[in-house]
């Protein structure tokens, strides 16, 4: 009875978050199928390892990405619970599905063989490279906003996170570069790999403008009349996060409030939004893109010498 009230009071949510997560996994599996595997460009990420196997085991590409996506994702239920994984679910019934749609449909085949495999230059596989990496981009950007997660080998960079606190960063690039790196010396083609490292890095900047903007870290300022515990509750316990109270006053009656300050990474942000709408529906939210953060759960404060 619980679930049937909580869908009826957030079907608009859901559906807006569940609609995203669809359409960026979508779009993951077009960049995927349609650019990035039929021109084996290396890129990284569970594409990167299919066309690896399929170069040395000849399995196809698109089963190993579904066989991929299932065994990280009991991994992610072993390691990191039941609540993390729970983001990638969606995705990852779509995005593996999706994939095999387009790599086995023939009409689909027939247009990416016409325009990019017969008489293939380095110019059709430059551009394969850039819209590839566009589209994974986009759908990676739109399933986090969904409040989802692509799953696949960003489950072991969590993992190896969970255990040994290396950023996040630093972790999903040695994962897709060791990807990257293998295949160089499996395909022996080294123009396609240094394709897939560009697609790689348009992937990145696609995530970082779409998501967020040019900033990596958001700041919000929340103001409740009565939950503020609670919503400061949450942040303190649930997302782990320092919080300031500041004291402000209202500018047409006069009234005082508390207003809580946190800044927080860019892939808590639909998580945050959801539980302040829970706890208060009526609190003003204010996110602020944030240039550079310093101090503790972020980056260390260096002390740099000053040059005349």
């Amino acid at each position: 009875m619980q679930i049937v009230n909580y869908l009826k009071t957030n079907y608009r949510q859901l559906a807006k978050s569940y609609s995203l997560i669809i359409i960026g996994s979508i779009l993951l599996a077009i960049g995927t199928g349609f650019f990035l595997i039929p021109n084996k460009i290396n890129a990284g990420g569970l594409s990167g390892l299919a066309i690896i196997l399929k170069t040395t085991i000849n399995f196809d590409e698109d089963i190993t990405v579904l066989v991929l996506t299932w065994v990280f994702f009991f991994l992610s239920l072993v390691f990191l619970g039941f609540r993390f994984t729970l983001k990638s679910l969606v995705s990852s019934l779509i995005y593996p599905l999706a994939l095999v749609l387009i790599t086995r449909n023939h009409y689909l085949q027939t247009i990416i063989q016409q325009t990019f495999l017969d008489e293939v230059e380095t110019s059709k596989t430059l551009i394969a490279g850039i819209f590839g990496g566009s589209f994974v981009g986009a759908g990676v950007a739109l399933t986090f906003i969904g409040g989802g997660s692509t799953g696949g080998v960003d489950i072991l960079v969590f993992i190896i996170n969970k255990y040994t606190h290396l950023k996040q960063s630093i972790l999903s690039f040695i994962v897709d570069g060791s990807i990257i790196l293998a295949g160089i010396f499996v395909l022996g083609d080294m123009l396609s790999s240094l394709i897939g490292i560009l697609a790689a890095f348009i992937t990145a900047m696609m995530i970082e403008y779409i998501f967020v903007g040019r900033s990596r870290a958001l700041t919000a300022l929340i103001i409740s009349k009565d939950h503020v515990a609670e919503i400061n509750a949450y942040i303190q316990d649930q997302m782990e996060r320092g919080s300031t109270l500041i004291p402000v006053a209202g500018g047409y009656k006069q009234q005082t409030y508390q207003m809580i300050m946190v800044t927080f990474d860019r892939k808590e942000y639909a998580d945050l939004i959801y539980q302040v709408s829970q706890i208060d529906k009526k609190a003003f939210l204010t996110v602020i893109q944030t240039n550079e953060v310093l101090g503790e759960g972020f980056r260390a404060i260096r002390t740099r010498k000053r040059r005349f």
